[in-house]
């Protein structure tokens, strides 16, 4: 009779649902429950905004008047995102940005590879002070030298030379060319960030292969350029993307070198769009802040194509530099 109860209470227990959520699955799962619902929300509050946007773009004018509207069109359109084309001269303003933001990166990434080459495999007197200096250059806002920045463009004079040939005021403040040059000589926006990112990576390579460089009769330069160079190509990739991005999106000195040049880029046909149709009859704040809207989708939309198929640079080149790990 023992074994036939027995019996019948394993048959019970195995009809019975085993519960998932216990005690032990809190102890053991409540952490990681926890960082996923954190996570959860704080990509929630990121994502927010943007697609508050994208969803604005297909409103037609009648759902922007409407208050019952909030997300979701009633009747998709795409007027608002034809206006704000037109507005912006969006396809050759980014034909500008793309040209002017490729350059800047380029000679961003050969300048500052230099540098940091040199501050991390040469010793001389006082390198640790320049490094201290380039540490510092990140701790400045760059509102600080926007006056002197202009000054030094609009009264260029190199090594007095202007004066000397009697040639005057030399003024190239208005235009690409400040950009240009200040990307040729690793002092523009960031560089210090991107320096200090090559420099770590250098001081990470083994010191072997400069050896075997010198043991072949090398040069520094032939070293730097046949064996250093080729390693640090994925990290100079990931210097390329960053300063990409971060020119793309400047509004300091396109403001400083293009707010009244023809040369017009993303960052400043952004800030016309605040201003534009204001004696305009069907331009009502609401349809001006959807064109706004617009508009800055329309201009971060590059760059999310740029981190799709670049993001792996990101990822590595930030491993690489020992800012992280």
């Amino acid at each position: 009779m023992e074994a036939v109860k027995e019996a019948n209470i394993a048959a019970e227990n195995k009809k019975k649902p085993k519960a998932i959520f216990t005690k032990k699955f809190y102890i053991n799962h409540g952490g990681n429950i926890l960082c996923h619902i954190v996570l959860i929300g704080i990509i929630f509050l990121i994502l927010f905004p943007f697609i508050q946007k994208v969803c604005t773009m297909f409103l037609s004018y009648d759902d922007l008047s409407d208050s019952t509207v909030q997300y979701i069109p009633k009747h998709f359109s795409l007027y608002t995102v034809i206006t704000t084309i037109g507005i912006m001269d969006y396809w050759m303003t980014l034909v500008r940005t793309a040209f002017l933001s490729v350059v800047a990166a380029v000679l961003q990434t050969l300048s500052c590879t230099l540098t940091a080459y040199g501050l991390a495999r040469f010793k001389f007197k006082g390198r640790g002070l320049v490094f201290g200096c380039v540490i510092m250059v990140l701790l400045i806002p760059p509102q600080v030298v926007m006056a002197s920045l202009y000054m030094n463009f609009a009264h260029l004079n190199p090594l007095g030379l202007a004066s000397l040939f009697g040639v005057g005021r030399i003024d190239i403040s208005n235009g690409i060319l400040p950009f240009i040059l200040l990307s040729a000589t690793a002092v523009a926006f960031k560089n210090s960030l991107y320096i200090y990112m090559l420099r770590q990576f250098f001081r990470g390579l083994p010191t072997e292969i400069e050896e075997a460089g010198m043991i072949d009769g090398s040069s520094h330069m032939g070293i730097f350029f046949r064996l250093m160079l080729p390693n640090a190509v994925p990290m100079m990739v990931t210097i390329i993307l960053f300063a990409f991005s971060w020119q793309w999106t400047d509004n300091y000195y396109s403001q400083l070198f293009l707010g009244h040049s023809d040369y017009t880029v993303i960052t400043n046909a952004l800030i016309g769009l605040r201003s534009y149709g204001v004696n305009i009859a069907s331009f009502t704040n609401v349809f001006r802040n959807a064109i706004i809207d617009t508009g800055i989708v329309l201009s971060i939309l590059p760059l999310v194509i740029v981190y799709i198929f670049g993001q792996k640079f990101f990822v590595q080149g930030v491993s690489q530099s020992g800012i992280v790990g």
